[in-house]
């Protein structure tokens, strides 16, 4: 994370070159909040401070655009009328219509979804939800902006294609439509399903369309910085309106009032709901059903979704899940509470009505380590038969078990016959407190692999289904939630608890065993007097034996917090990951909407830095993984020292005053002398200490670094010692015991909400190491950080080509003309769209291109082509057919005499060592990394293509 931030920071640099920065005021923006009474949209209280929906909408959208939103409370007929004469800024919750378009100018993305609906009164008796029969010959009020929205029309194709008359009355004013609504006047209104008060209920919904957050005309200014923050809340949370509106609309309307009059009367009748229960239902105990005790999950959840419905339940017990099924399907009990399908088992189902209620999230638990090929262990729930042939994990594992039970699975993990399974997490939190299974690491999925349903016969009374239907959709998921967690932990109190119950109901035999325990230690203790010898051999062992179960203990304790560090670390890659992937894919969003080639030009360098910061990424991921496997090596050249920290200074200088931190950089005392070492790594190092020093120090702090050249050691070697000094929030004596160790974070990182990945100090301390440097940190919270790093470098004599100035060989590299006309490469490259960019790239340097899509066609071309034909080969690694390991000893084998001659270059994204010395030991001259850098094309292809010119 340490080299993103470095990178940003130059790129930042080079973009703010000349242009000034001031800090502005907050834009003072208005918007219209209208008076609606018993609104939940926008909420004017008594004492005149605001609240509802819009109201936190409007404030988080001010704190991204950096404006200071005024409200202009009033009348909706009011307001419109000032919108649209240019003196309101926003209009929120505003549907699209060509009447609107003509004052106003719509942002590129919308606030959210809303659906047409007919709503009622609260009181509304006659008029039953879901029951479009009710709705005939009856009136709705709309309104005269509804009507030319094209409202009118899409209320009068619903009606016609459902067979209902209604009478629709238009009002100009918005206030006459409400008010004649709760008069009595009408008996339905046509609303958003956003916009409905809190005395409505919606009785049907018959079209969805997007709403938006809309500037008056003429604006361009606001338009611009709306359109800013609508896409940093959205990226910051997909899910931003959603989440509001279920906070503010949640389903609360009465079930009761969604039943229809055939409906209530089947419930009337029927009084009562039978529900089966197995015995096998999580939590039963053996005396199910004595008593009247019918304790368990399975009757949790009839009990829960006949309180919904409003009707009494009775249960009937069956031994397994089969006769349940079966029961139900003959009809003789109307539902089972719960049961678990699998994707594709309709047709094991058949003859059941199913409603799913939860789909729990799936966990994967793995034995740790496993060297064996992929086996999966899953339940075979009694009334399935497995996965679809077509389901995507059947390709990932050589076999899949189906057994019993999901603890049968967890015991196959844990003893090898199966390298791990997929458990739902109700099921895989109960097993795993209820025993130990210390070699199981266990990691969440995205996967939706179950559900729990609710059965009922599918040749049932159709009053039945549809009652059930309507239960599902004012069943409140978190509750149901609730119900199981809540049955997990019943059952495990109730274990502690049936252990003292034991106790008391076997007082003989434990009276037994204790006796014949005493009288086992007597024979024991005996035994030792007879033989010293042998009782000092025994305490030995068992010594032995303990020290060996404390080095096991801990040894299992360090395993799983490595495995809580590397569960965090994978969190907050995902999460880095997002934050420029959602760059990307917003800047390419706008850019399909964007006429203008200057803003094309702008979203796409957002796009190109967003880029780099993944790549940047990545790279620090196998920094670290390179470093922890001792692959990591040193590629020594010749530095000074004066122009590494300049060079820092300017690269980092930006982001210290972008938050007002003063930054030094001293080394005037170090003599210039030409070095010899990596400096790569050392600029790595030392720009990753001020970039973490820069993030946990407060505006108005200062940072320095300062660089001294010590004596030589007895290698001869000069040993330098970098100083980084900050007066920041400093470090606690817990969190500097670990902090080199990989994937660790403070707790002051995580409460500022610093990102990171953990990796940044143990990178640093795995190069210092590499380059048999040291480096010791003091620390105190409140008061800063020192680093101290002392590296070795040997010097290395001035030479003739060392005192040739940077800026010679840049004047020489600007003015010299493009080598590569007239050249032709032959791209090897199986995706598309990497061989167009190749070729692009190729263009843009002026040579001729040719191109394969494998190793064997590849083959083809070089081999029928006269010599001579091509001046370089690109070749991509993995490829079907043939890869490019194998294609190139093949054209190195051919009979011809510029077989051996041709430069062929990998392409690849292995970015490792020892894949650039494989691609060596093939036959190939050299390695160039994906993605591709045109600087970087050029420079290699002018090495091998124009060393003889």
């Amino acid at each position: 994370m340490k080299r993103l931030f470095a990178l940003i920071l130059s790129i930042i640099m080079l973009l703010s070159i000349s242009v000034p920065v001031h800090a502005r005021e907050p834009r003072k923006v208005t918007a219209a909040f209208p008076k609606m009474d018993d609104s939940r949209l926008y909420i004017v209280n008594e004492d005149g401070t605001l609240g509802g929906m819009m109201y936190e909408y409007f404030e988080n959208l001010g704190k991204c655009a950096g404006w200071d939103i005024q409200y202009v409370v009033d009348t909706m007929d009011v307001l419109f009328d000032s919108f649209y004469a240019g003196d309101i800024d926003l209009m929120g919750s505003m549907g699209y219509s060509e009447t609107t378009d003509e004052y106003a100018d719509y942002p590129s993305l919308s606030s959210g979804f809303d659906y047409t609906c007919l709503a009622v009164l609260n009181d509304n008796t006659d008029i039953t939800s879901g029951d479009l029969t009710s709705l005939n010959n009856r009136s709705v009020a709309i309104t005269g902006t509804q009507e030319k929205n094209g409202k009118k029309e899409m209320l009068e194709d619903f009606c016609s294609n459902n067979e209902i008359q209604v009478d629709i009355k238009v009002y100009n004013s918005h206030d006459d439509y409400i008010n004649a609504f709760r008069n009595g006047d009408t008996d339905m209104l046509l609303i958003g399903s956003a916009a409905r008060g809190n005395d409505m209920r919606i009785v049907t919904r018959f079209a969805d369309s997007p709403y938006y957050t809309v500037v008056s005309k003429d604006k361009p200014e606001i338009l611009r910085e709306l359109n800013a923050a609508l896409y940093t809340m959205h990226a910051m949370s997909q899910n931003y309106t959603d989440q509001l509106e279920n906070k503010y609309f949640k389903n609360d309307d009465s079930l009761a009032n969604a039943f229809t009059a055939e409906e209530k009367t089947y419930l009337k009748d029927k009084c009562t709901l039978t529900a089966v229960l197995p015995r096998s239902s999580y939590g039963a105990s053996d005396h199910l059903g004595e008593n009247g005790d019918y304790s368990c999950l399975d009757a949790d959840i009839a009990e829960y979704f006949c309180s919904v419905i409003g009707i009494s339940v009775n249960f009937v017990l069956t031994d397994t899940l089969d006769d349940a099924v079966k029961m139900v399907k003959e009809q003789k009990a109307d539902f089972l509470p719960v049961i678990t399908t699998l994707p594709g088992s309709d047709e094991t189902c058949r003859g059941l009505q199913l409603f799913p209620y939860n789909t729990p999230e799936q966990m994967r638990i793995t034995a740790n380590p496993s060297s064996n090929k992929p086996v999966l262990a899953l339940p075979q729930y009694d009334y399935e038969q497995g996965l679809p042939e077509n389901h995507s994990l059947l390709g990932e594992y050589e076999k899949i078990l189906y057994l019993k039970s999901p603890a049968e699975c967890l015991e196959n993990v844990a003893e090898g016959t199966a390298t791990e399974t997929i458990l739902d997490s109700f099921a895989a939190h109960y097993l795993l407190m209820e025993n130990s299974y210390p070699n199981l690491s266990i990691t969440p999925t995205d996967l939706k692999l179950t559900a729990m349903n609710l059965a009922a016969p599918a040749s049932a009374d159709t009053n039945l289904l549809t009652v059930l239907e309507k239960a599902m959709l004012y069943m409140n998921a978190s509750e149901v939630d609730d119900i199981i967690y809540q049955r997990m932990i019943t059952e495990q109190t109730n274990a502690s608890a049936n252990l003292t119950t034991f106790f008391k109901n076997h007082v003989i035999f434990i009276s037994v065993t204790l006796l014949s325990v005493i009288a086992f230690i007597l024979l024991c203790i005996a035994v030792a007097v007879i033989s010293r010898v042998r009782q000092k051999s025994m305490l030995e062992t068992l010594a032995e034996r303990e020290r060996s179960e404390k080095e096991l203990s801990y040894a299992l304790e360090q395993a799983n917090v490595a495995t809580e560090a590397k569960t965090r670390f994978l969190s907050n890659v995902s999460h880095e990951m997002r934050t420029p992937l959602n760059g990307i894919s917003g800047m390419l969003t706008l850019m399909q909407n964007e006429t203008s080639p200057e803003k094309n030009r702008e979203y796409l360098e957002k796009a190109r830095i967003s880029c780099r910061q993944l790549l940047s990424l990545i790279n620090s991921v196998l920094d670290m993984s390179r470093i922890e496997s001792g692959r990591e090596t040193l590629t020594p050249e010749k530095f000074h020292m004066s122009a590494i920290l300049n060079e820092l200074h300017a690269m980092l200088s930006v982001q210290a005053e972008s938050r007002n931190i003063r930054m030094e950089i001293n080394g005037d005392s170090i003599p210039d002398r030409t070095l010899f070492g990596d400096c790569v790594k050392l600029k790595q190092i030392l720009s990753n200490i001020i970039v973490n020093a820069v993030k946990f120090t407060p505006e108005g702090g200062r940072i320095t670094l300062t660089a001294e050249e010590k004596t030589s050691n007895d290698s001869g070697e000069i040993l330098y010692l970098f100083e980084c000094r900050d007066n920041g929030i400093g470090m606690s004596r817990e969190f500097m015991d670990t902090m080199f160790q990989p994937f660790t974070r403070s707790v002051e990182a995580d409460k500022m909400q610093i990102s990171g990945t953990g990796l940044g100090l143990s990178v640093i301390k795995g190069l210092v190491d590499l380059m048999h440097g040291t480096i010791d940190v003091d620390s105190q919270k409140g008061k800063g950080s020192v680093f101290r790093i002392t590296l070795p470098f040997p010097e290395e004599p001035d030479t003739e080509e060392d005192a040739s100035t940077d800026g010679e060989r840049e004047t020489e590299e600007k003015t010299e003309s493009s080598p590569l006309k007239g050249k032709r490469i032959l791209v090897t490259e199986d995706n598309e769209l990497n061989l167009e960019i190749t070729e692009q790239f190729l263009e843009i340097l002026g040579a001729d291109t040719a191109s394969a899509h494998d190793g064997a066609e590849a083959v083809a071309l070089f081999s029928s082509s006269p010599p001579g034909t091509y001046d370089a080969i690109l070749m991509d690694v993995q490829m079907p057919k043939m890869d490019g390991y194998e294609a190139t000893k093949v054209i190195r084998n051919l009979s011809r005499e510029d077989a051996a001659a041709i430069p062929i270059i990998a392409t690849t994204a292995n970015a490792f060592r020892e894949d650039m010395e494989k691609a060596l030991s093939c036959g190939m001259n050299d390695h160039i990394p994906k993605p591709l850098e045109l600087k970087k094309l050029q420079d290699i292809l002018m090495k091998y293509c124009c060393s003889q010119e």
